[in-house]
């Protein structure tokens, strides 16, 4: 029994003896390997580890494609060099010369390239920016890419970075719509989304959905020696490519809506114009346009900075979207929200008449006339309408009054935003007493409610505003939220994300009343005395309604008091699916706008007879 126990008590003994023994034999193998890494070949270590560089590279997201409604490519990438710079390796004393060398190299204006280094490089203090490097052109031609590299050893600081550019397959179409890209700044690399050099949404569909588009960056660490010899590369990170966007609009009926749009504007000596087709059942935008246009491909191409100034400072606002930021008094399209507020309000029934004289007395001897004063007999509200009436309205507008007016104003969408999905939409001005006293320091008079009855005064509405309401009188009351983003599209163009149509409200107004309304507006088109007689006999069948809205026109320095000429309808009438609008800056009568639209409506029909 003994021997047993002291049998069992040496066994814990041997263990720990056996443990300690592995341990010490570790420790010393350690202590050997430390001796030798500073001691034996310390100074050879030293020498690796000051040689060796670590730098983080960026691998850039690819930014995702651009489609129309039927998946034809508008925005694709292509492959493209960009002429960067980093500051860190170009001495500031070495920077005329380097640039001078440059200029001459891709054979460009010297002042225009010093111009746009300068503007990079530096800012408004005169001091050099907190980034290392700045592009200081892209997309540059491959001969000249080849000269540069001739020249490497001259160019401190200079390097070729192999990358992609956007290209715009369709810009004079949808210059407005998509926009373009441009580098990030030096403040907004504070964000750390960004990487020197990433490429963002400036404008148009390419800002509103540049989250949707642009994907997340990747990088690689990667270590070189000191003949910058790749050693490895430590956790590389994938980039994520951006999503693809389809878009509401047909490129067809975009493309020759901008024809018949710049016809117009040529024939009538407009100074621009607009036109939007809407779906009335969802919002979708089919096509929209703004004239005049510019071509985005030149600007992410590197425009100088002075020809990008001759571009922003051009008087026919080529840059700006008149269609969505345009907000302009909308003449007497106006007239067919003053209506439907009235005959909800019940202060006129289609049978109520009023007499036309020319004009009437509205107070102090203020006298409010018909256009050319023309005598129009006594008129119901069909005829009061149809001839564009300016007494019949003004006489509903004092019956309605133009409180309750601004409640339905609100209804309708004016004073305020659609919401479509583009930066820069105005919100316009709706006519009221607080507005008139704020603006204007005056009292509200009787003569100011008959100019709001027929869309002077101070109102003011943009194209994408109009083309709205008369959507949701057309479809009896919804209004939905004007969308150009159908869905997010896989690699082979199948759907993958919806972005569904938005009912924003539904109108305060009987569909009795709003089918009165219509059919006040297809008299308009009809009736032998309608001011939009140019659509009579379409196959389309539309209704709308015209307004030419008096302005002030600056010819040769003077101020001449002219037209806007408008005209806002639906089509086909009895089954109203598309809502338009047609807008002429200083393009006279409406019926100049209703011409535009008949070219176009009798190429649809003939385009889309049987769809």
């Amino acid at each position: 029994m003994i021997n047993i126990i002291n049998k069992i008590e040496k066994i814990p003994s041997i263990k720990f003896s056996l443990s300690f023994l592995i341990v010490t034999i570790l420790f010393g193998i350690l202590f050997i390997n430390l001796i030798n890494l500073q001691v034996v070949n310390g100074n050879e270590n030293l020498f690796l580890s000051s040689t060796i560089k670590t730098s983080e590279v960026t691998i850039r997201a690819t930014r995702g494609l651009i489609y129309d409604r039927e998946g034809n490519w508008l925005v694709v990438n292509k492959p493209s060099f960009k002429l960067i710079i980093d500051l860190t390796q170009l001495p500031p004393e070495k920077e005329k010369e380097v640039v001078s060398l440059l200029a001459k190299i891709i054979e460009v204006n010297y002042e225009d390239v010093s111009k746009d280094f300068y503007n990079k490089a530096y800012d408004k203090s005169n001091n050099r920016v907190k980034v290392s490097q700045i592009t200081l052109l892209n997309d540059v031609d491959r001969d000249k890419i080849l000269s540069i590299h001739s020249q490497i050893d001259k160019l401190p600081g200079v390097y070729i970075e192999v990358s992609t550019t956007r290209e715009y397959t369709k810009s004079d179409l949808y210059a407005h719509i998509i926009g373009y890209v441009r580098e990030v700044t030096a403040e907004e690399l504070t964000n750390r989304t960004f990487s020197v050099g990433d490429m963002i949404g400036a404008v148009g569909l390419e800002q509103y959905y540049d989250e949707y588009l642009r994907g997340i960056n990747g990088k690689r660490i990667i270590e070189t020696d000191k003949n910058e010899t790749t050693i490895r590369e430590l956790f590389p990170i994938e980039a994520k490519s951006g999503k693809n966007i389809r878009i509401t609009m047909n490129s067809d009926i975009q493309e020759h809506l901008t024809e018949f749009l710049k016809q117009g504007i040529e024939r009538n000596n407009a100074d621009g114009g607009a036109a939007i087709i809407l779906d009335v059942d969802n919002g979708e935008i089919i096509s929209l346009v703004s004239l005049p246009s510019y071509d985005p491909n030149k600007i992410i191409e590197g425009l100088s900075m002075s020809e990008y100034q001759d571009l922003y400072n051009d008087p026919s606002l080529p840059l700006y979207n008149r269609a969505v930021s345009m907000a302009q008094p909308p003449g007497s399209t106006f007239k067919t929200v003053v209506a439907s507020a009235a005959l909800e309000e019940k202060a006129i029934e289609p049978s109520t008449v009023f007499d036309s004289q020319g004009c009437m007395e509205i107070g102090a001897g203020y006298l409010f006339c018909e256009v050319g004063k023309a005598k129009l007999g006594k008129l119901d509200f069909y005829n009061g309408i149809a001839r564009s009436s300016n007494i019949y309205f003004c006489n509903t507008m004092l019956k309605l009054g133009i409180d309750k007016l601004d409640e339905y104003a609100d209804d309708f969408g004016l004073g305020q935003k659609t919401g479509i999905d583009l930066y820069g939409e105005q919100a316009g001005v709706v006519s009221s007493k607080e507005v008139k006293k704020s603006l204007q320091g005056e009292e509200w008079y009787l003569g100011d409610s008959c100019n709001t009855a027929i869309g002077q005064g101070l109102m003011r509405v943009t194209p994408i505003q109009m083309v709205g309401w008369v959507a949701a009188i057309a479809n009896g009351g919804i209004y939905y939220k004007p969308h150009l983003a159908k869905s997010i599209v896989d690699e082979d163009g199948k759907d993958i994300e919806i972005f569904e149509k938005q009912v924003v409200h539904t109108l305060p107004i009987s569909s009795n009343n709003l089918k009165i309304v219509r059919e006040g507006m297809y008299l308009v088109v009809n009736d032998p005395w309608g001011s939009a007689f140019p659509l009579r006999g379409l196959k389309s069948d539309p209704a709308a309604k015209t307004g030419s809205a008096e302005a002030y026109r600056n010819v040769n320095g003077k101020y001449e008091t002219q037209g806007h000429s408008w005209i806002a309808g639906f089509f086909p009438y009895k089954a109203p699916k598309y809502a338009f609008v047609v807008y002429l800056e200083f393009g006279g009568w409406g019926f100049k706008s209703a011409e535009v639209m008949r070219d176009f409506l009798k190429w649809y029909e003939n385009e889309y007879s049987t769809q």
